[in-house]
C-alpha cells in the first residue's frame, strides 16, 4: 500500500462540518479512554472495543443526538485508533495513552470507506462530505482503502488517501562488496559516504531563526485569547511549516539520488540513538534540524522499491575510533577531533573513516563474521555470491551466525 497526499480547499460550509468531525472522533477517543480506565480501576479488566461501540450507540440515541451529525465510519476509526495506542503501549513501543487536546495543533479523522476522487473535475467525496475541491498533483490506480483528512497548526486541510495498488516489491539484490556504499551522518555535512563523497547540511531551521525570533516575541506580546494572537499563532506555525518543507523536501531528493540513481545496490548505515542524542543540550537543536530518523526511514523504504538493501550495524560499533586501514581502534576521541593519525602513519577524515568502517562492519555482519546485530529491513534474506564456492542464506530477523561462509571482504 501507498499513501499519497493531497491539498484540499473546502469552502466554509465544509469547514464547518470538518471541524465537527475533528471535534466528535477527538470526543470519541477521550470518552473510551476514559471508560477504559474507570472499568480497569473498578473490575481489573479491560473494556473491549464492541462493548464502547455499543455504548456509542446508545449515546447517539439518549444523551448525545450531536454525534448523529457527523459519519459514524469516524466515530469507529477512534477506537481502533486507541486500540492501537493501547496494543503499542502494552508491546513497549510508547507511554500510557494520552487524551487529545483541542488546542493541538494538528487535528485529523480518518474515512475507512464510501470515499471516491473525481480526477477530471479535482473534486473529492467524502461521506457527508461532497464536492471538496482537491489539488490532484498527481494521479494513482488501485483501490482506496483509508483517507485520513488533517488540518495543520497553520490551518490548512491536507487528505492522505492510502490505495492498494498491487504493487510487488522486487527480489533484492545479492549483496557485494564493490556495490555497497557505506553511509555516515553528520552536523556539519548531512552524508558522508565511503567513497569520500560529501553532502553539505542546509540548516534550514537555523537559517530561519532571527525570523522566528521575531514572530514568537510578537506572539508573547499579544493578549491570551484574544483574536490577535490566534492569527500571531498561525504566523509562527507557518515559519515551522516551511521549515519541514523544506527539510522533507530536501531529504526525498537525496535518498532519490541514492536509491534511485546510485550505482550502488546495497546501503549500510548506523543504527544511530536519535532519542538519546538529542538530549544534549548543546547539540540537540542541531542533531533535530538535520532529520536522521526521517533520512533513514525514507531510503529504506525507498530501497524496498527499487530492489537494493539497507543494511545496518548497532550503535556501539567504533566507526569513528576505527583505523580503516589497520583496524587498530583509539581509546578515547572527543567530538572536535575531526582529522587524526593512526599509529600506522595513516591519516584519516573522522567522518570518511566512519563511512568506511561502517561498510566494513555491515559486510561483515551480512557474513557473520562480525558481532554486530544483522538487519536488513529489505531483503527476505541475504545472499553471499562473490566468486564464493559455497552460498549462504540468511534469514530476516536472525539472530543465529550461518555456520558455513566465504568472507567478500
Amino acid at each position: 500500500m501507498r499513501a499519497y497526499k493531497y491539498r484540499i480547499y473546502p469552502n466554509a460550509e465544509q469547514r464547518v462540518l470538518i471541524d465537527k468531525h475533528f471535534g466528535c472522533a477527538r470526543h470519541i477517543y477521550n470518552w473510551a479512554l476514559a471508560e477504559k480506565d474507570k472499568h480497569y480501576k473498578e473490575t481489573g479488566k479491560s473494556l473491549s472495543k464492541s462493548e464502547l461501540q455499543k455504548r456509542i450507540v446508545a449515546s447517539k440515541k439518549d444523551d448525545k443526538p450531536w454525534l448523529s451529525e457527523v459519519n459514524s465510519q469516524a466515530l469507529l476509526a477512534s477506537l481502533m485508533n486507541l486500540e492501537t495506542a493501547f496494543g503499542n503501549f502494552f508491546k513497549g513501543r510508547t507511554k500510557f495513552p494520552k487524551f487529545k487536546s483541542k488546542y493541538s495543533g494538528w487535528q485529523s479523522f480518518q474515512c475507512p470507506q464510501h470515499v471516491t476522487i473525481d480526477f477530471e473535475g479535482n473534486k473529492i467525496n467524502l461521506p457527508k462530505l461532497k464536492g471538496i475541491k482537491i489539488k490532484l498533483h498527481r494521479s494513482f490506480d488501485g483501490q482506496i482503502k483509508t483517507v485520513t483528512v488533517k488540518r495543520s497548526p497553520s490551518g490548512k486541510y491536507t487528505v492522505s488517501v492510502l490505495v492498494d495498488n498491487n504493487f510487488t516489491a522486487p527480489i533484492p539484490t545479492t549483496v557485494e562488496d564493490n556495490k555497497t556504499l557505506g553511509l555516515d551522518v553528520g552536523i556539519s555535512h548531512f552524508i558522508i559516504d565511503s567513497e569520500g563523497n560529501k553532502t553539505n547540511n542546509p540548516n534550514y531551521q537555523k537559517h530561519s531563526l532571527p525570523r522566528l525570533a521575531i514572530e514568537q516575541k510578537k506572539l508573547a506580546r499579544k493578549k491570551k485569547g484574544s483574536n490577535n494572537r490566534a492569527k500571531q499563532k498561525c504566523c509562527v506555525a507557518t515559519i515551522h511549516e516551511r521549515i519541514a518543507n523544506q527539510r522533507y523536501d530536501f531529504i526525498h531528493q537525496e535518498t532519490a539520488k541514492l536509491a534511485d540513481k546510485s550505482h550502488a545496490t546495497s546501503f549500510a548505515v548506523e543504527n544511530l540513538n536519535i532519542k538519546g542524542m538529542v538530549k544534549n543540550r548543546k547539540l540537540s537543536r542541531a542533531i533535530s534540524d538535520c532529520g536522521w530518523g526521517m533520512f533513514i526511514t525514507t531510503l529504506r523504504y525507498k530501497c524496498e522499491w527499487n530492489g537494493k538493501n539497507l543494511l545496518t550495524i548497532d550503535r556501539f560499533a567504533p566507526s569513528s575510533k576505527t583505523c580503516s586501514s589497520c583496524g587498530l581502534k583509539q581509546e578515547k576521541m572527543s567530538l572536535k577531533i575531526r582529522e587524526w593519525q593512526c599509529e600506522c602513519g595513516a591519516v584519516h577524515d573522522r567522518d570518511h573513516n566512519a563511512a568506511i568502517m561502517i561498510k566494513q562492519f555491515a559486510l561483515a555482519d551480512a557474513l557473520g563474521h562480525s558481532v554486530c546485530v544483522k538487519s536488513s529491513p529489505v531483503a527476505k534474506s541475504i545472499s553471499v555470491d562473490a566468486t564464493a564456492k559455497e552460498v549462504v542464506s540468511v534469514p530476516l530477523g536472525s539472530q543465529e551466525a550461518p555456520t558455513r561462509a566465504t568472507s567478500v571482504v
